[in-house]
């Protein structure tokens, strides 16, 4: 394919406005992406699955998920009722907790080590899902994009379901900028909005394993 055209370059396009929505779209874009990650995808910036992008983990208290259920119209329901005609609860666990392996494997996911504390006093009351999976049941759609399941996402949530304060918990982490050494996180109540900000410096993270340390019994 490549080599059937190898006579032609970049410097054969003769359109102007070819020009400049290549420039745009192959260089312009992809710089602001780096540079303000916040404001473009991780897709048009073309850093794709690079370990590096922005995510969110959602904490419901109890069973409080399953007002996903009863209040929006949604594209699928809550995951373990998609899993449960096929596997035990205990298969379930073991399946949606591949997520949470997945996130922890990348340097930012560990992030979440210093974020969970933070965000609940006791993770065991929370039942964990990554923001890609409640997009992806809410939106219907999420391809890894964390902007899909943000605060605004949260908020039109909030609208329909009314939790009650402390009953989920939203963590934002943002990609790393480029020339900057630092993740910039959020952290939301459902009801009450944003209660913590912050950055976390990567230099930090590069010292941790994926999993928290084990207190000595």
């Amino acid at each position: 394919l490549f080599g059937h055209y190898a006579d032609i370059n970049a410097f054969s396009v003769g359109s102007p406005l070819l020009i400049a929505f290549l420039a745009f779209s192959l260089v312009g874009l992809p710089l602001l992406g780096n540079l303000v990650p916040s404001r473009v995808s991780f897709l048009s910036s073309m850093r794709y699955y690079a370990g590096n992008w922005a995510y969110s983990v959602w904490l419901f208290r109890g069973d409080s998920s399953k007002k996903l259920d009863a209040h929006l119209t949604k594209a699928a329901p809550r995951l373990p009722e998609q899993l449960r005609p096929f596997l035990d609860d205990e298969a379930i666990t073991a399946t949606l907790s591949k997520v949470v392996g997945f996130r922890a494997m990348h340097l930012h996911g560990r992030c979440l080590q210093a974020l969970l504390p933070k965000a609940v006093d006791n993770i065991d009351d929370y039942e964990y899902l990554d923001g890609e999976l409640v997009a992806g049941i809410v939106v219907g759609w999420n391809f890894g994009e964390g902007h899909l399941h943000n605060m605004q996402l949260l908020r039109s949530i909030q609208e329909q379901c009314n939790f009650e304060e402390g009953e989920l918990r939203c963590i934002f982490v943002e990609s790393q900028p480029m020339g900057r050494p630092t993740h910039s996180w959020t952290i939301a109540d459902a009801a009450t909005g944003v209660r913590e900000t912050g950055k976390i410096r990567v230099k930090d993270l590069l010292d941790l394993q994926p999993w928290p340390p084990m207190e000595n019994s």
